[in-house]
């Protein structure tokens, strides 16, 4: 069934014209009639089940809340440097669908991609998007924040319970990622990634005193190794 985050909050047995961004969806695309069903998420971030009503405008009503969770118990944020072509796309919305709460893109000493502030706000504005259709159609009721940052060196981790660092030359002897979970109770997590190139002396230096944590027994592409973090971390929490 489809789903749509709206901006607005929701009542049971209320009627509601939808938000306009969704209206060509909804025709068009879905070639929705009237009493046909469908989801919606509301600004307090609610599940609803409601019916169309009308199509001129799109009018809906709110049959009943939905109670189901599916949002993952502790808050995850990625830390990724850009990736090349659209690999940073697939990041995005496979990790949406993982259950990823937050993307920081920040700036690595070997990153290929480099972008003036014109050009990310461009991105943020694609990549909003790609998080907001991989929510809808995974049935989040959270759509992921994405925010551009500077070098590892200026961001502040000991807000995080836990991070999680996946540095590629010491994959073997990292700690697996469900015994690094198993010793805490953590509410947020921090996981960082580097880029193709792989992370610097420089920001390796960074993380010495968090989590070197494996990935599995193999080296893992820039695009792949998020993925795999998520899914591990998913599995042990659900």
């Amino acid at each position: 069934m489809q789903r749509y985050f709206i901006e607005e909050t929701v009542s049971i047995n209320e009627t509601f014209v939808m938000d306009t961004e969704h209206i060509h969806h909804i025709k068009n695309v879905m070639r929705a009639k009237v009493d046909d069903e469908f989801n919606v998420v509301d600004k307090r971030g609610s599940a609803y089940l409601v019916k169309l009503t009308e199509l001129e405008p799109v009018t809906y009503k709110v049959i009943e809340k939905i109670e189901s969770e599916v949002e993952l118990p502790v808050n995850i944020t990625l830390y990724s440097p850009l990736l090349k072509g659209d690999k940073m796309d697939v990041v995005i919305q496979k990790s949406t669908e993982l259950g990823a709460h937050e993307f920081v893109l920040y700036k690595a000493e070997r990153s290929v991609v480099k972008l003036n502030a014109k050009k990310e706000d461009s991105r943020r504005t694609r990549y909003e998007k790609i998080a907001r259709e991989a929510a809808e159609q995974s049935r989040r009721t959270k759509i992921p924040e994405i925010s551009f940052a500077e070098t590892l060196k200026s961001i502040d981790f000991e807000i995080y319970d836990v991070v999680l660092f996946a540095y590629e030359d010491n994959n073997l002897t990292g700690r697996s990622i469900k015994d690094v979970l198993s010793r805490s109770d953590a509410q947020t997590i921090a996981v960082v990634f580097g880029p193709e190139g792989g992370f610097s002396e420089n920001e390796a230096e960074i993380f010495k005193s968090y989590e070197n944590v494996a990935l599995g027994r193999r080296i893992l592409r820039a695009e792949t190794a998020p993925l795999y973090a998520l899914s591990v971390i998913g599995s042990y929490y659900e």
